[in-house]
């Protein structure tokens, strides 16, 4: 599956600009957008009605912060891209481990945040 090319060196407010003209049809190329900032992405997350591809987006976004990645283990496409991000609250992560979807449990697993402990406890 191929990604939308993107435009660098866009403001936030330029991107914002692009969600308010276009609205939900261009969440999810705004959300790929290298320049989105971590609260623009939060914004993203919270826009309703919601833009499942958008989630997946922000999920694998670098800038993601905690509030915005919570939101998308709403989706289940990005839960477990989500999962796997660093900046996901240790919290959910280790909640993630039990998930009852094998991808998430998986991905949560090999999330560099997870504690040592926490690994230990996963080895039989």
């Amino acid at each position: 599956m191929t990604r939308s090319p993107t435009i660098p060196g866009l403001s936030e407010a330029q991107l914002r600009a692009m969600v308010t003209r276009h609205g939900a049809r261009v969440l999810a190329k705004v959300a790929v957008n290298p320049d989105a900032t971590a609260q623009l992405l939060e914004d993203l997350a919270q826009h309703r009605p919601p833009v499942q591809k958008a989630f997946r987006e922000i999920a694998r976004h670098p800038s993601a912060t905690a509030v915005a990645l919570l939101a998308c283990l709403d989706d289940r496409q990005a839960r477990p891209l989500a999962a796997r991000h660093p900046a996901l609250p240790l919290s959910a992560i280790v909640e993630l481990l039990h998930d009852e979807d094998w991808q998430v449990v998986e991905a949560a697993a090999a999330n560099p945040s997870l504690p040592l402990a926490a690994m230990r406890e996963l080895i039989p």
